[in-house]
Order: structure tokens, then sequence, then C-alpha cells
């Protein structure tokens, strides 16, 4: 029978989960023009997946601008280079719209990155991970928190590669798609769980009792996606 830890998923747990990626429409933004129609549409979502990506540094100390911002509907995932556009007004005042619920990981280094190029206040964002960790869960990444919700695992292949290229290859496309979308599939089903992870720490249990458990939590997230 094979064990799952309660409050820490070993490695070779979530490798040994199915692959997870986006298979929706993914929509290169590259023009202020194009960025108008996106931002009409997106105004008008209650919950909107968001990631960021910068070219990465192998150079101690050394560190790049945000080169793509990521944003997922249930079936849409919009990249917008913000070498070709600028970080745009239309771009601005949907960061800083309460209205719409901008959900991520680890989001407070996206905003320092992206405050980097252009002040803005940001509103509407809510962190995984601080979710996560508000109910005694040690793994709070993207990684993790898939394998605990999904029972699937995201790959994160591409996450070193050259975001700042001016054409993004369809791999790159994909596994930005994905990180943004995967944010809007876990949270309702975060928000779903009521178990306080503390009492578990490092105490494994019994992987079918996992099983039922995440059977349960999801049956919670549907019923949370009708509302």
């Amino acid at each position: 029978m094979e064990l799952v830890l309660a409050n820490r998923l070993s490695r070779e747990y979530i490798n040994s989960l199915p692959i997870i990626r986006f298979d929706g429409r993914v929509v290169m933004v590259t023009t202020e023009e194009e960025e108008d129609v996106v931002f009409t549409g997106l105004m008008k979502e209650r919950c909107v997946g968001f990631d960021t990506e910068s070219k990465p540094s192998f150079t101690k100390g050394t560190s790049y601008p945000v080169s793509l911002v990521q944003l997922a509907t249930q079936d849409t995932a919009y990249l917008i280079q913000l070498r070709r556009t600028g970080f745009s007004d239309q771009l601005a005042r949907f960061l800083e719209d309460s209205n719409v619920k901008k959900i991520g990981v680890g989001i407070r280094n996206d905003i320092a990155k992206l405050r980097e190029l252009r002040e803005f206040t940001a509103r509407g964002f809510i962190d995984l991970s601080k979710l996560a960790a508000e109910k005694g869960i040690i793994q709070v990444g993207i990684r993790a928190l898939t394998a605990r919700y999904m029972g699937r695992r995201i790959t994160k292949t591409a996450q070193k590669t050259n975001w700042a290229q001016p054409v993004l290859t369809p791999k790159q496309q994909i596994y930005a798609a994905s990180d943004a979308w995967i944010c809007l599939q876990i949270y309702p089903r975060l928000l779903a769980d009521t178990i306080d992870y503390r009492r578990f720490k490092e105490d494994e249990i019994d992987y079918e009792e996992y099983e039922e458990k995440s059977i349960i939590q999801l049956t919670r997230a549907k019923r949370y996606d009708k509302r």
C-alpha cells in the first residue's frame, strides 16, 4: 500500500502523477490594440488566473524585468508580451481593479517585479500560497498544490527558457498558459478544504484515505463552482 505524507508530499509521489496541461485557447497579445479587446473581456470575469515570467538569470545578483504577464480564464489564456506592448494603461487599470480576483501562487514577487516597470496599486490579488500556509500546509508552491488538490503534476521544464525572446515557442506558450490556468483550478478546491494540516505535521496517512479526502474536496469544489 503506497503511503503519502499528509502535510509533505514526496518528490517521488509528485513525479508519479500524470501531467496536467492547459488545453484551451492561447492568445498572444503583442499590441495595445489587442490589449483593448482582451481587457474589455477580462474586466467582466469574476476570477482570473495570474502569473508572470522573466528572462532567467544564471549570474548571482543579476535579474531581468518581467517579460510576460499571463492571465487565464477557464478556457482561454492571454499571454501579454510586455517588451512589445509596454506596461500599458489598460494593464495597470486591470491590476488595480478590485472587482476581478487575480489568483496566483507566490504573487508578492510578481507584483514587486511589475512595480519596477511602473508604479500601481495592486488590488484583488489572492495568493494561494498564503491561503495554503494558513491551513498549516508546508509545501505551498504551485507544483505541490497541484499535486495535492488536482492529483496531477504540472511540468516546469520550460521555466528556465528565454521569456524575453520576441516569439515564444509552442512549449513556452503551453507552459505559461498552464501556470496561470492551474491557479484558477486550485482556488475553489483550496477554499473547500477544511482540514487543519498542522495536526498532521510529518505523519503518514494511508493512500486510500488520502484519495477519499481528495474526492470529498473535489465534490465541495464543484459545488462552489456552481455558485
